[in-house]
């Protein structure tokens, strides 16, 4: 899957990360926890070690996406679709990040949309948290259909400090 985006650069390629691109991953995720760690983090990455590589290995054996600009990966942004029977209607986007130096540049946006489009052919409604302090974030989303539909109060705690979510969700008319 390679997509072209008005606003994105002309040689971005998003594709689905497999378990060869781990390694990769591993990093993204690491500067993500690092740069905001309110945003980011599992229970396996707390714990690191073998437990935080099970759980990304199982990560990408569904879908998640990367972002590559000038071969490197820049973005990523993932899809989850609960086994559970009752859960299966709805779809839950996760590990959203885009690097610094590829912000602002419609990388966030292509992803997500590659994402929905991913998402319309097996899920009736796609879900998300976001933190209400990422605006540049939630302009992405509400551009790509997505409506705040909840708010998550002191949904993550660093420290002292709480951090509240905005609970979003888009949903496909099939």
């Amino acid at each position: 899957m390679m997509s072209h985006a008005p606003g994105a650069p002309a040689d971005l390629e998003i594709r689905r990360l497999t378990v060869d691109d781990l390694d990769l991953f591993r990093d993204i995720r690491a500067e993500a926890l690092r740069t905001h760690p309110q945003t980011f983090g599992s229970a396996e990455e707390d714990e690191g070690g073998e437990a935080m590589l099970t759980a990304y290995r199982h990560w990408l054996g569904g879908a998640i996406l990367g972002a590559f600009w000038r071969g490197n990966l820049i973005g990523v942004a993932g899809l989850y679709v609960s086994p559970a029977l009752r859960s299966q209607h709805r779809g839950h986007i996760f590990t959203v990040y885009v690097r610094e130096d590829g912000r602002g540049q419609g990388i966030g946006d292509r992803l997500i949309k590659e994402l929905l489009a991913h998402a319309e052919g097996c899920v009736e409604q796609v879900h998300l948290e976001v933190l209400l302090e990422a605006t540049a974030a939630i302009r992405t989303y509400k551009r790509n259909g997505f409506e705040v539909y909840g708010t998550d109060p002191a949904a993550v705690r660093i420290g002292h400090i709480t951090y509240d979510k905005y609970l979003m969700v888009r949903k496909f008319s099939h």
